[in-house]
Parts: C-alpha cells; structure tokens; sequence
C-alpha cells in the first residue's frame, strides 16, 4: 500500500533577497499553457514563456513563472526581462528569446507563500545588443555569417 500524495511541493530553497549569479540556461515554451483566473476570472489558454536559470552554489535548475507571449509595454516579459537585459529594447519589439540562452546573470528572489518568484535581474556583462531594422523595427534575418551590414546613409546604394 503507498502512503497519500503529498499536496506539497519540496524544492531547492534559494537565498532571499541576496544577489545570486548564474546563467540563463534555456527559454522554455508553452504554445497552450493554462493560466489560472484571476479573483473570480475564468481560467484562460495562451502562448507562454519561462526562463531556466542555472545558478551558482544550486544544484537544481530554478524557473522564472509562466509569462504571456507578450513583448508590450505593461508586461512581464518586456518589463522584468526585456527591457533589463537588451540594450535599445522597445515594446513589442521583434526578438528572437532564445538570444538570452547563455547570458550571465545576477538575480535577486522573492518569496511568496510556498513559491520563490524573481524579483530583479540585471546582466553580469552589459545587456547583448541587437541589430533592428531602421524600417519596421525587427530583427534582421541572419545571413549564412550571422553578418549584417550597416550602411552610412550616404552609403546606401539606390
């Protein structure tokens, strides 16, 4: 006979409110993940994403939340990580997360109830730059050298 489930959770506690360093390790992916109503809302399906942290001195990986697909200007993902870690970051912005794979960085946590939550991230090396188009805002596609070339306004062929 096995004993009951445990409502529960264990999981590696982490220093609260110190910094800890560590890395982004890969960005996970959700194209329908549930997301709970909030006071009384009903529940609702959407893209998300979440950050994998490997940190210093942790031998297990920790997870930022499940955030909205949503690169705008009032939300989480722009806001907590966008914004802190890309150099020229703007709202809704063409980017490509997987660009943040292997970024070093320094973190404080939170605690709420029986979960540790982010509360502020910063770049251990300066926030990774990337090249917008002039026209439409986005990401340039990469060429076979990942080279892009940047043209003086006088430059530019007609």
């Amino acid at each position: 006979m096995r004993p009951p489930k445990s409502s529960s959770m264990t999981f590696e506690k982490l220093k609260i409110g110190e910094f800890i360093y560590g890395t982004i390790d890969k960005v996970q992916y959700d194209n329908e993940h549930k997301f709970k109503g909030f006071e009384g809302k009903a529940d609702s399906v959407a893209p998300a994403v979440r950050f994998v942290f490997k940190l210093q001195d942790y031998e297990f990986p920790h997870f930022s939340r499940w955030m909205k697909f949503n690169m705008g200007e009032k939300s989480n993902l722009y806001g907590k990580y966008i914004s802190k870690l890309v150099a020229g970051a703007k709202p809704d912005m063409d980017f490509d997360l997987d660009e943040l794979t292997n970024l070093e960085v320094k973190t404080i946590w939170d605690e709420n109830g029986d979960f540790q939550n982010l509360e502020n991230i910063w770049p251990m090396r300066g926030k990774i730059t990337v090249k917008l188009c002039e026209d439409n805002n986005e990401v340039p596609p990469p060429t076979d050298h990942d080279f892009v070339p940047e043209y003086e306004s006088d430059d530019v062929p007609m």
